[in-house]
Protein backbone atom coordinates (compact mmCIF):
# COMPACT_ATOMS: atom_id res chain seq x y z
CA UNK A 1 0.00 0.00 0.00
CA UNK A 2 2.54 2.60 -0.93
CA UNK A 3 2.09 5.59 -1.88
CA UNK A 4 1.87 9.45 -1.84
CA UNK A 5 -1.05 9.56 0.47
CA UNK A 6 -1.03 8.76 4.38
CA UNK A 7 -2.06 5.29 5.88
CA UNK A 8 -4.16 4.99 9.12
CA UNK A 9 -5.11 2.38 11.73
CA UNK A 10 -8.64 2.54 12.39
CA UNK A 11 -8.61 1.70 16.33
CA UNK A 12 -11.76 1.01 18.38
CA UNK A 13 -11.93 3.88 21.16
CA UNK A 14 -10.70 1.56 23.90
CA UNK A 15 -13.07 3.54 26.48
CA UNK A 16 -16.32 2.55 24.25
CA UNK A 17 -14.86 -0.79 23.65
CA UNK A 18 -14.84 -1.40 27.70
CA UNK A 19 -18.38 -0.61 27.72
CA UNK A 20 -19.86 -3.82 26.24
CA UNK A 21 -19.38 -7.78 26.48
CA UNK A 22 -20.71 -9.58 23.62
CA UNK A 23 -21.45 -13.07 24.21
CA UNK A 24 -19.97 -15.57 21.56
CA UNK A 25 -22.03 -18.20 19.80
CA UNK A 26 -21.38 -21.51 19.31
CA UNK A 27 -22.27 -20.95 15.59
CA UNK A 28 -19.10 -18.19 15.56
CA UNK A 29 -16.07 -19.42 16.25
CA UNK A 30 -13.90 -16.79 18.01
CA UNK A 31 -10.27 -17.91 16.31
CA UNK A 32 -9.99 -15.69 13.56
CA UNK A 33 -8.74 -18.40 11.27
CA UNK A 34 -11.16 -20.72 12.40
CA UNK A 35 -13.66 -18.15 11.75
CA UNK A 36 -12.52 -17.71 7.88
CA UNK A 37 -11.99 -21.33 7.59
CA UNK A 38 -15.67 -21.98 8.44
CA UNK A 39 -17.21 -18.49 7.20
CA UNK A 40 -19.36 -20.15 4.57
CA UNK A 41 -21.29 -22.57 7.24
CA UNK A 42 -22.26 -19.95 9.46
CA UNK A 43 -25.88 -18.89 8.99
CA UNK A 44 -26.23 -15.36 6.70
CA UNK A 45 -28.35 -14.16 9.58
CA UNK A 46 -27.24 -14.57 13.44
CA UNK A 47 -28.50 -13.01 16.76
CA UNK A 48 -25.46 -12.06 19.68
CA UNK A 49 -26.75 -11.10 22.77
CA UNK A 50 -24.96 -8.21 24.21
CA UNK A 51 -24.37 -6.63 27.84
CA UNK A 52 -23.63 -2.93 27.59
CA UNK A 53 -23.22 0.07 30.11
CA UNK A 54 -25.09 3.07 29.78
CA UNK A 55 -22.79 5.10 27.86
CA UNK A 56 -21.89 2.89 25.63
CA UNK A 57 -22.36 3.99 21.75
CA UNK A 58 -22.21 1.72 18.92
CA UNK A 59 -19.13 1.74 17.24
CA UNK A 60 -18.59 1.57 13.43
CA UNK A 61 -16.22 -0.94 13.88
CA UNK A 62 -16.09 -3.82 16.68
CA UNK A 63 -13.28 -6.07 16.60
CA UNK A 64 -12.93 -7.61 20.29
CA UNK A 65 -14.52 -10.57 19.92
CA UNK A 66 -15.67 -10.86 16.16
CA UNK A 67 -14.69 -8.49 13.38
CA UNK A 68 -17.75 -6.79 12.98
CA UNK A 69 -18.98 -3.14 10.72
CA UNK A 70 -21.57 -1.27 10.90
CA UNK A 71 -23.86 -0.30 8.05
CA UNK A 72 -22.22 3.03 7.31
CA UNK A 73 -19.10 1.09 7.54
CA UNK A 74 -20.37 -1.20 4.94
CA UNK A 75 -21.41 1.37 2.99
CA UNK A 76 -18.05 2.95 2.35
CA UNK A 77 -16.28 -0.76 1.85
CA UNK A 78 -18.71 -0.73 -1.15
CA UNK A 79 -18.26 2.32 -2.36
CA UNK A 80 -14.37 1.77 -2.74
CA UNK A 81 -15.48 -1.65 -4.48
CA UNK A 82 -13.29 -3.28 -1.76
CA UNK A 83 -14.69 -7.15 -1.96
CA UNK A 84 -16.16 -8.13 1.01
CA UNK A 85 -17.84 -10.94 2.40
CA UNK A 86 -20.02 -10.37 4.97
CA UNK A 87 -23.21 -12.13 7.58
CA UNK A 88 -25.51 -9.94 8.95
CA UNK A 89 -25.39 -10.12 13.29
CA UNK A 90 -28.31 -8.64 15.37
CA UNK A 91 -26.67 -7.57 18.53
CA UNK A 92 -29.55 -7.72 21.52
CA UNK A 93 -28.90 -5.88 24.57
CA UNK A 94 -29.89 -8.66 27.83
CA UNK A 95 -31.61 -5.83 29.60
CA UNK A 96 -33.23 -3.08 27.35
CA UNK A 97 -33.75 -5.55 24.42
CA UNK A 98 -32.02 -2.70 22.70
CA UNK A 99 -30.70 -3.68 18.90
CA UNK A 100 -28.07 -2.49 16.67
CA UNK A 101 -27.77 -4.46 13.23
CA UNK A 102 -23.87 -5.13 12.05
CA UNK A 103 -21.87 -7.29 10.01
CA UNK A 104 -19.38 -9.98 10.58
CA UNK A 105 -16.72 -9.53 7.99
CA UNK A 106 -14.80 -12.51 6.55
CA UNK A 107 -10.78 -11.16 6.40
CA UNK A 108 -9.17 -13.97 5.00
CA UNK A 109 -9.33 -11.86 1.46
CA UNK A 110 -8.21 -8.67 3.21
CA UNK A 111 -4.82 -9.46 4.96
CA UNK A 112 -2.13 -8.92 2.53
CA UNK A 113 -3.75 -7.96 -0.59
CA UNK A 114 -1.67 -5.86 -3.05
CA UNK A 115 -4.64 -5.02 -5.59
CA UNK A 116 -6.16 -2.82 -2.81
CA UNK A 117 -4.62 0.49 -2.19
CA UNK A 118 -8.02 1.90 0.37
CA UNK A 119 -8.32 -0.63 2.81
CA UNK A 120 -6.44 -4.19 3.67
CA UNK A 121 -6.38 -6.15 7.06
CA UNK A 122 -2.77 -6.64 8.72
CA UNK A 123 -2.19 -9.36 11.21
CA UNK A 124 -0.29 -8.07 14.24
CA UNK A 125 2.75 -9.92 16.21
CA UNK A 126 0.10 -11.33 18.42
CA UNK A 127 -1.86 -12.41 15.62
CA UNK A 128 -4.91 -10.28 16.14
CA UNK A 129 -5.76 -8.21 12.67
CA UNK A 130 -6.27 -4.63 12.35
CA UNK A 131 -7.23 -2.73 9.61
CA UNK A 132 -5.45 0.11 7.39
CA UNK A 133 -7.11 2.38 5.44
CA UNK A 134 -5.74 5.19 3.43
CA UNK A 135 -6.69 8.94 3.65
CA UNK A 136 -9.45 8.81 1.40
CA UNK A 137 -10.93 5.67 2.68
CA UNK A 138 -10.24 7.89 6.35
CA UNK A 139 -12.13 10.94 5.20
CA UNK A 140 -14.77 8.95 3.81
CA UNK A 141 -15.98 7.24 7.14
CA UNK A 142 -15.28 10.53 8.50
CA UNK A 143 -17.71 12.62 6.18
CA UNK A 144 -20.82 9.86 7.07
CA UNK A 145 -20.07 10.70 10.65
CA UNK A 146 -18.40 7.31 12.35
CA UNK A 147 -18.42 6.75 16.07
CA UNK A 148 -16.57 5.20 18.26
CA UNK A 149 -13.06 4.63 16.25
CA UNK A 150 -10.43 6.96 15.74
CA UNK A 151 -7.41 6.82 12.87
CA UNK A 152 -3.55 6.69 13.92
CA UNK A 153 -1.36 7.25 10.86
CA UNK A 154 0.85 4.48 10.14
CA UNK A 155 4.73 5.27 10.43
CA UNK A 156 5.85 2.61 8.31
CA UNK A 157 5.45 1.87 4.88
CA UNK A 158 3.05 -0.58 4.42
Amino acid sequence: MKGNLPYFYIKENLENMRGIRIYTSENIPSNIDTLNERFYEIPRELVLEIEKTKNFIFPDLMMNVYPLISERFREVLLLFDVEIFVKRVMLIDKESREMQSYYLLFTKNLLNTDFNNFFKAVREENKKIRFIVNLDFAESLIRRGVKGIEFVEVEEDV
